[in-house]
C-alpha cells in the first residue's frame, strides 16, 4: 500500500520539475506585454473623465447641495440682520419718545399749582389720592 503513494508521489515531482524548468518565451512575449501595458497606462489617464453616469449624477448632486446650503445660509443671514433692523428701529421708537416726554418735562415743568407742563400726568396722580 505505501508503493502507490510513493509512485504517485515520485510521477508528481517529476512532473512539477518538468513543468518548472525554464523554457524560453514565445517569439513577440515581450512587445505584446509592453504594448498592453502602454495601453493600460493610456487608458488610466482617460479614465477619470469617463465615469459612470452615477459618478457623475452624484457630482452633480454634491454641487447642488452645496450651493443649495449656501443660498439657505445666505437666506438666514438676511432674515437675521431684518430682524435686527426692526429692533433697533423699535429701540430708537422708544428711545424718541422717552427724550420727547423728557424734553417736555424739563421745558414745562409740572408744578403743584398745576400750571404747566404734563396735566395728564397729574391728573393720574390726583385721582389715585383720592
Amino acid at each position: 500500500m505505501v508503493e502507490p503513494i510513493r509512485n504517485c508521489e515520485e510521477d508528481f515531482e517529476r512532473e512539477l520539475r518538468e513543468q518548472l524548468t525554464a523554457r524560453d518565451a514565445p517569439a513577440g512575449f515581450a512587445e505584446r506585454v509592453m504594448a498592453r501595458v502602454g495601453e493600460r497606462h493610456e487608458a488610466h489617464e482617460r479614465r477619470w473623465f469617463r465615469l459612470p453616469v452615477w459618478g457623475w449624477a452624484a457630482a452633480a448632486l454634491v454641487a447642488a447641495a452645496a450651493g443649495g446650503g449656501g443660498l439657505q445660509y445666505e437666506h438666514q443671514r438676511q432674515a437675521q440682520g431684518e430682524r435686527a433692523r426692526a429692533q433697533v428701529m423699535l429701540a430708537l421708537r422708544i428711545t424718541g419718545t422717552t427724550l420727547r416726554d423728557v424734553e417736555q418735562n424739563i421745558n414745562h415743568p409740572v408744578g403743584r399749582s398745576g400750571q404747566a407742563g404734563n396735566r395728564g400726568w397729574e391728573q393720574k396722580r390726583d385721582q389715585k389720592e383720592d
